[in-house]
């Protein structure tokens, strides 16, 4: 773009005479040897205005029409500046340019930047990276050079800030603590923590890692159940926000020895958010993870789960009988939760009574009486266990078998006329029954109680707005014991979009393996407890394993090979 000369649009508007200009080219001629045009008509603008020949005002007109872009007419005191997470303030000061958002904006009316302002409207490559972090329609505005100088003063008093607090842990001041209170509730810092708890949101995620290391400081989000890198920002940031995140916990900010366990609630976009809190200290500092748990709906029917009809049938048979002891297995985050409370939605009735205790109380559901686990004042899975009996129930939910002391209480339950749901962490159906075991369950109670033990996990789905069929050779599929390696096979692969976020996958289809207790395999356990003689007769008798039940998602078209190995062994 060619510019008419700053001097010339001055001249015409009678703001200055020749000999300012040549007083102002003579001392631009000492101080730089450049002469590309925006640095050269930027410097002979703040030249004119250090001489106090032209005022602010009159630089600012001049500016606009020079180079077209409007000037900001708002009022800069009921602005704030914004401190984004993926932009950071060095950036800003560097090139003389910031963001500003309403002063009264919160997080729950999306809390985000209105327009960018400078008072140089000739670096276009900053204004192009502020918009592609923050939004591609985010208007630009000249402001005049005093209110840019005070926006530039926060700016870098915000960083001096930052990296004082790091220098004083690193110094191990006594009083760094209460320094680090101070700094956590500094605008910028809250800002830039609340847009990382509204992204999380925004995309669905179900964990959030804050992790430092040696020269950055790494912010990443579980979606779908795998880690993908949001931002990573200047590790000065780092005590900050952490600071943030425990004030908000109300955690012990001076302790960054030991692990610390916490929850913050939040209310965005309408939605309740309860964020579970670990703290955990490293060689580089304090990380933390937040696991988020949301009030929203939640679409408990059993058709929504995805469970093939033949596991659906079975499972429905064994949680429809009056009593016994039904467990579902798998890793954190595999879906167990919703699987139980779809059973219990199932089964709530007007002449059911239904308790559970859980940790936490991740999905309120109507009729139901849940009780939040708290051994800080001795509510623990067994006490509360204990209490619940004492209840009169028919149906008891405990969330998860810990210890013995829990897990014979649950047996006695069932052993009693009662119908008793828990889950337990293991990687199969089979090796429960070692797991029980291990914490010192006799078979004997293990073969009466147990009914019915489901194995699950959640695979990816193949984005359906994106997938197409990619042919595989059944001999790249020797790990799947169904596939012939004489064929080929058409399955699904995502390749990006823009609904999927370019992963290639959208939502989650759940892989389920049951093992329904018969008299053969009750039989079996009270012999032994190891998982492969009881996997054998379970497979004899009908149960699909994990892997079976991924190779018929691949030949439905919901994921891919690399999906089920991921979640499957």
């Amino acid at each position: 773009m060619t510019y008419k000369p700053l001097g010339e649009i001055l001249l015409a508007h009678q703001y200055i005479n020749r000999e300012d200009i040549s007083q102002a080219l003579r001392t631009q001629g000492k101080t730089s040897g450049q002469n590309r045009l925006s640095v050269h008509a930027q410097r002979i603008g703040q030249i004119l205005l250090a001489d106090k020949a032209i005022t602010s005002k009159q630089l600012l007109t001049v500016l606009s029409e020079q180079s077209g872009e409007q000037i900001y007419s708002g009022s800069r005191p009921a602005m704030r500046i914004f401190i984004g997470e993926s932009m950071p303030s060095a950036f800003m000061v560097e090139h003389r340019i910031c963001m500003l958002a309403g002063e009264n904006a919160s997080i729950d009316e999306e809390y985000k930047p209105e327009i960018i302002v400078s008072d140089n409207p000739y670096d276009p490559g900053a204004v192009s990276a502020l918009r592609m972090a923050f939004g591609a329609g985010l208007p630009f505005y000249l402001i005049n050079t005093d209110d840019m100088e005070d926006c530039l003063t926060e700016l870098q008093g915000f960083i001096e800030q930052i990296t004082d607090t790091d220098a004083r842990i690193g110094s191990g001041d006594d009083e760094v603590a209460e320094h680090l209170r101070d700094i956590a509730t500094e605008a910028p810092i809250v800002r830039m923590v609340n847009l990382i708890f509204e992204r999380a949101v925004d995309i669905g995620a179900s964990d959030i890692h804050v992790e430092n290391f040696d020269n950055v400081l790494r912010v990443r989000y579980r979606v779908d159940g795998v880690l993908h890198d949001a931002q990573t920002l200047e590790n000065k940031y780092h005590a900050a926000m952490v600071s943030r995140l425990k004030l908000l916990a109300k955690l012990d900010i001076a302790e960054r020895r030991i692990p610390q366990d916490g929850r913050i609630k939040l209310h965005i976009h309408g939605t309740d958010i309860d964020l579970r809190v670990a703290t955990t200290p490293t060689i580089n500092g304090e990380n933390v993870v937040m696991r988020l748990l949301t009030n929203a709906a939640v679409d408990l029917e059993f058709a929504s789960l995805g469970m093939p009809k033949l596991e659906n049938d079975r499972f429905l048979e064994v949680i429809e009988r009056p009593q016994g002891f039904v467990l579902v297995t798998g890793p954190t985050g595999s879906g167990k939760t919703t699987t139980l409370h779809a059973a219990l939605r199932h089964l709530n009735r007007e002449e059911v009574k239904i308790i559970t205790i859980e940790d936490p109380v991740e999905i309120r559901l109507t009729g139901i009486n849940q009780i939040q686990m708290n051994p800080a004042v001795g509510m623990t899975f067994a006490s509360g266990l204990r209490s619940i009996v004492r209840q009169d129930p028919d149906i008891i939910m405990v969330g998860e078998i810990r210890d013995n002391e829990t897990a014979t209480v649950a047996i006695q339950a069932s052993l009693t006329g009662h119908l008793v749901f828990s889950t337990l962490h293991t990687n199969d159906a089979p090796s429960s029954i070692a797991r029980m075991v291990d914490i010192n369950v006799e078979n004997y109670l293990i073969a009466a109680s147990v009914t019915g033990i489901l194995a699950q996990r959640l695979c990816r789905r193949t984005c359906p707005d994106c997938k197409q069929p990619v042919i595989v050779s059944g001999s790249t599929l020797k790990d799947f014991p169904e596939a012939d390696s004489t064929k080929e096979y058409t399955f699904y692969h995502g390749k990006g979009c823009e609904k999927c976020g370019g992963f290639g996958y959208r939502g989650r289809q759940g892989l389920y393996e049951l093992m329904v207790m018969d008299e053969a395999i009750c039989e079996l356990i009270q012999t032994t407890s190891e998982a492969s003689p009881i996997r054998k007769l379970a497979r004899a008798h009908g149960m699909r394993t994990l892997r079976e039940a991924g190779w018929q998602a691949l030949l439905e078209g919901v994921t891919t090979p690399q999906e089920v190995r991921r979640v499957t062994q």
